[in-house]
């Protein structure tokens, strides 16, 4: 065996064994996430306006979506082109990551919303505690033909019911948030993206800084609590955000399986 092969053999255990701190992180805070969701009566616990947390659980779950995933990819790709020499291999190894990051993230989100939660039609937590109230019948309320249409029609109800006690008691943020989460529930995106990034970023700081070995449980925490933030406001259960969490944390470690994300380290 040459000694280019024995180096090759080398540097390739040594990859693996990384990458299975990383599975196991992940594995730890899929478990961990599972387990409060099913056991911590978190429902509905930050909607209305009295609920202390409220704020809390609407910031976490936003950092979840466009506004977070998207500054959270920009920040990590400026650390890859950092750790590189040279102007030319910067813009190679952060368009590399960039672009395979945002196309994985982008192609599971937008098969979830418009296949895979169309095919099952789970409704929201939310929808159906409005239709206990009387407010809205759930079957009518997704039988309307976009997200747009029931975002408007669900704005009306508020309206007209604005003297209904559940209507008085939401925190006007969480409302505007319900209005906008109007689609399907099952299952959750925001548990699938956040545990998907958190993969990558643990990737990132295991690889690009010396002690990172130590701090891989910070996306992964950051994950678990975007997913617990989304049953506690009512728009998802305990199911759609175990599932969620799951096939993202899945997805990313096949994408770190395959060397991609090897690529893009000095």
């Amino acid at each position: 065996m040459s000694e280019s092969d024995t180096k090759g053999k080398a540097l390739a255990k040594k990859e693996s064994l990384s990458h299975r701190v990383i599975y196991r992180q992940a594995t730890i805070a899929f478990i961990v996430t599972a387990g409060i969701a099913w056991t911590v009566p978190l429902a509905f616990s930050g909607f209305r306006a009295d609920q202390t947390l409220s704020r809390f659980w609407l910031f976490l779950s936003d950092s979840g979506a466009q506004w977070g995933t998207g500054p959270l990819l920009i920040v990590t790709t400026a650390l890859v082109m950092a750790k590189h020499s040279g102007t030319k291999e910067r813009m190679r190894k952060g368009s590399h990551y960039l672009g395979s990051a945002f196309l994985i993230l982008g192609a599971f989100a937008v098969t979830n919303e418009f296949v895979t939660k169309p095919y099952v039609a789970a409704p929201r937590p939310y929808v159906l505690k409005l239709e206990a109230e009387e407010l809205l019948e759930a079957d009518a309320f997704y039988a309307l033909p976009d997200k747009k249409t029931r975002s408007l029609l669900l704005s009306e109800t508020m309206k007209e019911h604005a003297e209904n006690s559940l209507v008085q008691s939401l925190h006007p943020k969480v409302r505007a948030h319900w209005e906008l989460e109007t689609g399907f529930s099952f299952p959750s995106g925001h548990s699938l993206n956040a545990f998907l990034l958190a993969v990558f970023i643990a990737f990132l700081i295991r690889h690009l800084f010396a002690k990172g070995k130590h701090w891989l449980w910070i996306p992964f925490v950051w994950a678990g609590s975007v997913c617990l933030s989304r049953i506690a406001l009512g728009v998802h259960t305990p199911l759609d955000v175990t599932v969620g969490s799951l096939l993202g944390g899945l997805v990313g470690c096949v994408v770190l399986r395959s060397g991609l994300l090897d690529k893009v380290i000095p």
